[in-house]
């Protein structure tokens, strides 16, 4: 099955009404659902009005989806952009898809894109796809991996600024492109990513979806939309409409952009008459940005994005599917960006696309999302930097191997435990108080490691094609 087929506010309301115009024939739902999935970069709880926004920047559009459906408040995430982004599509820890920032997934890896279109499904990106490794034009493009199309930026939002240093050297420095391919076709360079068109990449990204669906629906054809958002990443640079809008600075100006672009989204999926059997998931891929004048908000969590304190690994996520979702509902339990992907099969009838050829640590959240279960099937997840278990969740706690309260600092003493509902900052820890902790913690992580045996990770420096060991 998995062979390859190479081949904010009542202005930003207002301002959704008068997107661009959408095709006046409306087609009738497909019976398997339709899927977007938005992805904003290094957006912490405090920037979200559903989350109390601690900037008072209204967030009416994303807000109405967890209205509309579930809040999750204990949503977890890998540490940094390229891990998450690997852990998100294909349902593993991006550990065991030797996902680093310079490498991204082998071919051999099977992405929610790839499975959907294995049953007719037409998957489009775009925005940040940033999983294809330092060589991502030779053989892994998001066409490589399963979408029918992408338009965007291939790599991190900070390239933008690449041509403006005082050293750049085009003769001898790469210069940053935004690019565009659809499947059969070689990537095209569409502009020079840059300080300006870093500001506009979200807004034609968001349009460029709506076209997407528009078509589709007019085929008759179930989509999965992956929209990966640059913002608020740094450099933070607002998109004309915003700039300087909101009053609480660069940060703000983008909620108010992020939000706006989402409600573009959603207007659209209405005035298709889609938005009913349409699951639309919006979670961000790491916490709070840390780089000032940039620095985001973790709300009452600690720490910033590329450490695995509660403010770089728990993030927003809000769900809504009005034919399946109750509306209204906020919960704690665990869940995990990885279980996105066995979600996704089980909602659309297909389980059997999740590959069952190798480690999957997704769990299918369905029916807990549907109030038919209550509680998670989750309940622990891991924390690696690198090759590194740093921490493990397990229900309430959470156990440090390797205590790093900001990145790439560790303090002793390394091991640390913390209650996480009596104390969300992670300030005290009462290891020598709960001695019964690492016996649990250290059997979660044993079953990891013993899952190595049958399943051993792909290297980090694996090639294509990659063809994974025989089992033990």
């Amino acid at each position: 099955m998995w062979t390859r087929l190479r081949t904010s506010c009542l202005a930003c309301t207002a301002i959704v009404a008068l997107a661009s115009p959408v095709d006046a024939q409306r087609a009738p739902q497909a019976e398997r659902p339709n899927i977007v999935l938005i992805f904003p970069d290094n957006l912490g709880w405090g920037e979200v009005g559903a989350y109390g926004s601690v900037r008072g920047v209204p967030t009416p559009n994303i807000d109405s989806i967890a209205a509309q459906g579930i809040r999750l408040d204990n949503f977890n995430v890998e540490f940094s952009c390229t891990v998450s982004r690997a852990a998100l599509l294909t349902g593993r820890y991006a550990i065991r898809s030797g996902a680093t920032q310079n490498t991204g997934i082998t071919l051999w890896e099977v992405t929610i894109a790839e499975a959907l279109r294995s049953i007719g499904y037409a998957t489009a990106l775009f925005g940040k796809w940033h999983v294809g490794g330092a060589n991502w034009i030779r053989s892994r493009t998001p066409i490589d991996q399963g979408f029918d199309e992408w338009y965007g930026i291939p790599n991190t939002s900070n390239e933008a600024q690449f041509t403006s240093a005082r050293d750049y050297n085009p003769a001898t420095s790469p210069t940053p492109y935004i690019w565009e391919q659809k499947a059969g076709a070689a990537p095209r360079q569409v502009k020079v990513f840059d300080l300006e068109s870093r500001r506009v990449v979200d807004r034609e990204a968001a349009h460029q979806g709506i076209d997407f669906m528009q078509r589709n629906v007019r085929a008759r054809k179930p989509f999965f939309l992956f929209y990966p958002v640059t913002q608020i990443h740094f450099p933070t640079l607002l998109h004309p409409d915003f700039a300087g809008k909101t009053g609480a600075g660069d940060i703000g100006d983008a909620m108010a952009d992020v939000d706006y672009n989402v409600g573009l989204i959603l207007a659209a999926l209405k005035r298709m008459d889609i938005d009913r059997n349409t699951i639309v998931f919006w979670c961000t891929d790491n916490g709070a940005e840390g780089r000032r004048p940039w620095r985001g908000s973790s709300g009452p969590w600690r720490g910033f994005y590329n450490s695995v304190m509660e403010g770089g690994i728990r993030t927003p996520c809000v769900i809504r599917w009005p034919a399946r979702i109750p509306r209204g509902r906020t919960t704690n339990e665990i869940v995990h960006e990885m279980d996105i992907f066995p979600t996704i099969a089980a909602a659309v009838g297909a389980p059997e696309i999740v590959p069952s050829d190798r480690a999957i640590d997704g769990v299918n959240q369905l029916p807990f999302l549907e109030g038919k279960q209550a509680t998670s099937p989750r309940q622990s997840a891991l924390y690696f930097t690198g090759s590194t278990v740093r921490a493990v969740k397990w229900q309430d706690w959470k156990f440090h191997y390797a205590f790093m309260p900001e990145p790439r600092v560790t303090e002793l003493p390394l091991m640390r435990l913390f209650n996480l509902r009596s104390d969300p900052r992670e300030e005290t820890d009462i290891k020598d108080a709960n001695p019964w902790a690492t016996g649990v913690f250290d059997k979660i992580v044993a079953e990891y490691t013993a899952s190595l045996q049958r399943y051993p990770n792909v290297p980090s420096t694996a090639q294509d094609p990659y063809t994974p060991p025989r089992r033990q």
